[in-house]
């Protein structure tokens, strides 16, 4: 779509979705003393009270472009007293959605997301459009899905910047390729950012674990089987505490150990094999009521920075926080105790 296809088609689902009463007109592109914008909006209440909205309008913006876009909106209102910054686009990913929130600008796609917010006169509209891009571009990676986006991604979390790619690839083990494909993507979404020789100079980690756990879930990226502990959760973790063999506890049980919100109903153990596993801990293979998931892993990087608490081999909180973000239930509020707890304890995890 060409930008006036985008400003067009955007302004017709704006009209849709405005409360009834209201009016809406557009406006023309404009030369201003702080520079050109490309349209403006301006929207009316029964009440005759107007809110006028300085329009940029972008084909197909990536959230690291968004923040030059909210920039040039900024310059764009000055002198103009009222006036709020709005932003059009062919498509906006949730990313880029949540950047423009955090900046408090209002948006419309032509897929249909929409997001409009005035104060004076009083209006909140939200609309959630498309989410997937029905126009991408030729990107050479538009997922953090795989085993080789997952290592690059607890790479990236859990090593403090700065650092170049192959400096991190040499600590890490991922291949430098795929480091470096991983960090477009976010440096894309706004959530990596490089220096003048290209290394990474900072990442928002959060951003980075929100970001993979859209493409990552636990339950879908690995082989998961599940098993019946009839003596309960206590009694399995006093087995494992002086096992031979190798595990990571990760989930509910493993945020217990770092964040206590509510005691764990399930145990979720990434293991080698889930089939001796099951018989060494004698445990039920269930399909109804089961209080055990045996998960042989998309990738051994769920072994790597383990920790011991109360007894159990516990896998690292960022893995911990991933697969707790895409549970079921209570567990996305648990992964996010879990980031919060992470965010003040940042010397206990990262190195």
């Amino acid at each position: 779509m060409s930008e006036k296809q985008v400003l067009r088609a955007c302004a017709e689902l704006i009209k849709g979705v405005l409360p009834a009463e209201w009016n809406f007109a557009v406006g023309a592109a404009q030369q201003s003393r702080s520079g050109r914008f490309d349209s403006w909006f301006t929207l009316t209440s029964p009440e005759q009270r107007s809110v006028n909205y300085v329009v940029e309008v972008k084909r197909s913006p990536t959230a690291r472009s968004i923040v030059d876009a909210v920039t040039q909106l900024r310059l764009l209102l000055e002198g103009r007293e009222g006036a709020l910054p709005l932003l059009a686009a062919g498509y906006l990913s949730r990313r880029s959605q949540e950047v423009l929130k955090e900046f408090d600008v209002s948006y419309v796609d032509a897929t249909g997301n929409i997001r409009l917010t005035a104060s004076n006169p009083g209006l909140f509209v939200e609309v959630q459009g498309a989410q997937k891009d029905p126009w991408p571009d030729d990107q050479p990676l538009r997922t953090l899905r795989g085993r080789g986006a997952g290592r690059a991604v607890r790479a990236l979390v859990d090593t403090i910047p700065p650092y170049g790619v192959r400096e991190l690839s040499a600590r890490t083990g991922v291949a430098a390729a795929t480091l470096s494909r991983v960090i477009d993507l976010l440096e894309r979404d706004a959530i990596v950012t490089r220096d003048s020789r290209g290394g990474v100079a900072s990442v928002d980690w959060a951003g980075a674990l929100h970001r993979w756990s859209q493409d990552y879930e636990l339950r879908r990226s690995n082989t998961v089987t599940s098993y019946l502990e009839p003596r309960g959760l206590e009694a399995l973790s006093q087995r494992l505490d002086d096992v031979p063999w190798r595990y990571a506890v990760t989930s509910s049980l493993a945020a217990q150990r770092f964040a206590p919100v509510a005691p764990a109903r399930m145990a979720v153990l990434y293991v080698d094999d889930a089939t001796s596993t099951a018989e060494t801990l004698d445990l039920r293979s269930t399909d109804a009521g089961a209080n055990v998931l045996l998960v042989e892993p998309f990738d051994e990087v769920v072994f790597e920075r383990t920790v011991k608490r109360d007894g159990l081999t516990v896998a690292a909180p960022s893995q911990v926080a991933v697969d707790l973000l895409t549970g079921p239930g209570r567990e996305p509020a648990e992964g996010e105790a879990l980031i919060d707890w992470m965010e003040k304890n940042e010397d206990a995890w990262r190195s």
